[in-house]
């Protein structure tokens, strides 16, 4: 793995060249990079010391080397990751390297039932004091989806319906008062916002025109101010969308399918990368 930062190129190494990146994500200052990768495998360096790497595992049993939904989110001095095979959320304290918030051990006593697992979608507030991630459906016959938000160290918690049968992303607002969210439904690219105050009682979401539905790929919306963003690689091109009005805000076209996109933590940069182009960066209004 190589970063590159002011014209010099670090490069970071993956002890096993089997494993495959899913999901990577810098601190806010950029001190550190945390990935997330197949196996239930978590990698995190401090870039001013590459050598000085953390090699973690998501607590819980086994892991899958083709699942795609494996995200980590940073927040305050923490950093959480979920895993879709495990179904286990857990948060980790920077400072001591410990685990701080573990949902299977919190919800262990309940029955199986009412215990709330984790579907490999996460976000952390801020200030990391707030988890938040989407629990499978508990039946394949009642519309029973939702997010989980719960304060770190707590074993309460509150579950919002989204709507959203699959979700892909999620991002807490600036304040911490709403929720974006975005996934898939059958056949389509949805996405809403959940008010943590005043939530709807049946949400309906709000369709995206993308060429094709995103289907357990990680994607990560980012909040501009009071208006949410995501970039989503459809077949030859990129586009970023609005999600609180589902209107695209910029579309690029790339190669071919195996471009990456994410959003500069403002929101305002597109950052592009593909085998066959290299890097560029595309600014947004």
């Amino acid at each position: 793995m190589l970063v590159l930062a002011d014209g010099a190129v670090t490069r970071l190494a993956v002890p096993d060249r089997r494993k495959v990146v899913r999901d990577l994500l810098f601190d806010p200052d950029g001190s550190a990079l945390t990935a997330m990768g197949s196996g239930n495998s978590i990698y995190r360096w401090a870039l001013d010391d590459p050598c000085r790497r953390w090699r973690l595992g998501m607590v819980g049993s086994g892991g899958s080397l083709d699942l795609r939904l494996a995200q980590v989110a940073v927040g305050g001095r923490s950093f959480a990751t979920a895993n879709a095979f495990t179904r286990n959320v857990v948060v980790w304290d920077v400072r001591t390297r410990r685990i701080c918030h573990d949902i299977q051990e919190i919800f262990k006593n309940l029955t199986y039932d009412d215990r709330v697992e984790g579907e490999g979608t996460v976000a952390l507030s801020a200030d990391g004091s707030r988890l938040a991630f989407c629990r499978p459906r508990r039946t394949f016959w009642k519309e029973d989806e939702g997010a989980v938000v719960q304060e770190i160290g707590s074993g309460s918690h509150a579950e919002y319906r989204t709507g959203i049968q699959w979700a892909n992303g999620l991002a807490f607002s600036p304040n911490g008062a709403a929720l974006a969210v975005v996934g898939a439904r059958p056949d389509q690219t949805v996405t809403t916002i959940v008010d943590l105050n005043d939530p709807a009682d049946d949400p309906e979401p709000v369709v995206l025109p993308t060429d094709e539905r995103v289907d357990r790929i990680n994607l990560r919306p980012v909040w501009c101010g009071t208006e949410p963003r995501v970039p989503i690689v459809d077949r030859n091109r990129v586009t970023v969308w609005n999600l609180a009005t589902a209107t695209a805000i910029l579309s690029v076209d790339v190669p071919g399918s195996r471009s990456a996109a994410t959003l500069t933590p403002d929101g305002r940069t597109l950052v592009i990368a593909s085998p066959d182009d290299g890097v560029h960066a595309h600014p947004l209004p």
